[in-house]
């Protein structure tokens, strides 16, 4: 199915026109000025959009964009250089706080980061990384590139809204990977074995730290929505059978179980053979302490709860029920694992690579609703087992 239908106007049909989409906007930018002004619990919930929300708006300017050029492909470019111009920023300020042990300085009174002479051509490495990846996500808007690339997945390389959503995506996720490969270990990771006061130094209590997690999936559902084109391409019931957000049989469910189950049993196992082979080839493996603390918050029956739902539920809707259907199983999945290339070091994003792919087949022969059971239930189990 083409993200161009249904349109507007066809077949007699008429979808929503760009009144509802102004008055929304204007809505949201008032809700998150007054949710940054009053701060507090409502700021938190502004600030959980930042996850979803940019990504939401270049979708909805790019269905606005159509098949003909006008203001929305403008805005489109420009917030689509914005969000890759966005995510180098952060990389970049990972990997100086990672070179400099910001996270030391932070947790020692009177500490100064540091950077030593080797670190800055670290840090040069990791800009230069940078600028070749959005070089090559720009080779992107060149239609025979997208030919090339259309051979391999479901892509229409004239659609102006998926040519968005490749740049975007080849991007983003290269650019996420830049720090593993030049550093040798994921950044936030780092940064979380530097202090000494774990988890208490990010400012937001346990409780606080799960809300969070909540309000993000609240953001995500809309997000997923509008990137399908709910709103101006397509009806809510078409947008949610398009993102494979649809009741599950017992059957479905019941496979999901089972399937989630013997994931647990088979990545304890495929972790265990990847740990003894980094160990035997001496290559750096995950600080399973680090990543202890950056968890923390989450190791309790109801924070097993919480990330199985939202982590299983958000995460699939954005990979597998937006992105899958057009990008490929392949292309969607190693977007999936470099989003944890700044937790995880390639031990670890091999299992998640491998999780994805599970996930991604589990979504082909079913849909969403059945893989995001599959991912949630993962979740809940392995932090289950963390505290038993």
């Amino acid at each position: 199915m083409s993200d161009q239908l249904p349109v507007m106007g066809t077949g007699g049909r008429r979808m929503p026109d760009g009144v509802p989409i102004g008055i929304g906007a204007i809505a949201l930018l008032i809700f998150l000025g007054v949710g940054a002004a009053v701060g507090g619990e409502l700021g938190q919930v502004a600030l959980a959009s930042l996850n979803a929300l940019p990504f939401a708006v270049l979708a909805v300017l790019a269905y606005l964009g159509g098949s003909r050029f006008n203001w929305a492909w403008v805005a489109a470019g420009l917030w689509l250089a914005m969000l890759v111009g966005g995510a180098a920023i952060i990389v970049l300020g990972f990997g100086f706080a990672t070179v400099a042990n910001i996270g030391a300085a932070q947790a020692s009174p009177g500490g100064a980061p540091q950077v030593a002479p080797g670190g800055w051509l670290r840090i040069g490495m990791i800009a230069l990384g940078t600028l070749g990846t959005i070089v090559a996500g720009t080779l992107l808007l060149f239609p025979q590139a997208r030919r090339l690339i259309a051979r391999r997945i479901p892509i229409n390389p004239d659609s102006f809204v998926h040519t968005v959503a490749l740049v975007a995506i080849v991007s983003i996720g290269a650019i996420c990977t830049i720090p593993l490969l030049v550093l040798g270990q994921p950044p936030l990771l780092a940064m979380v074995g530097q202090m000494s006061a774990g988890v208490a130094a990010q400012g937001r209590d346990s409780a606080g730290m799960l809300r969070d997690q909540l309000y993000a999936l609240v953001w995500t559902i809309p997000a997923a929505l509008l990137a399908v084109g709910y709103g101006t391409r397509r009806r809510l019931p078409e947008a949610l059978v398009r993102l494979g957000l649809v009741r599950p049989t017992w059957r479905q469910i019941l496979a999901a179980v089972g399937i989630a189950l013997l994931l647990v049993v088979a990545v304890q196992l495929i972790g265990a053979g990847v740990s003894w082979l980094w160990g035997a080839m001496g290559w750096p493996i995950t600080d399973e302490a680090a990543f202890g603390e950056l968890l923390a918050f989450a190791l309790s029956p109801i924070g097993a709860v919480v990330i199985g739902v939202t982590a299983g539920l958000g995460e699939e809707l954005a990979v597998r029920g937006a992105l899958q259907p057009r990008l490929g199983i392949l292309l969607s999945n190693l977007f999936f694992t470099s989003l944890h290339a700044l937790q995880y070091n390639w031990d670890s994003l091999l299992v998640v690579f491998a999780v994805g792919l599970i996930c991604g087949l589990v979504r082909k022969r079913t849909n969403t609703s059945t893989s995001a059971i599959v991912h949630g239930l993962y979740n809940f189990t392995l932090i289950m087992l963390s505290l038993a």
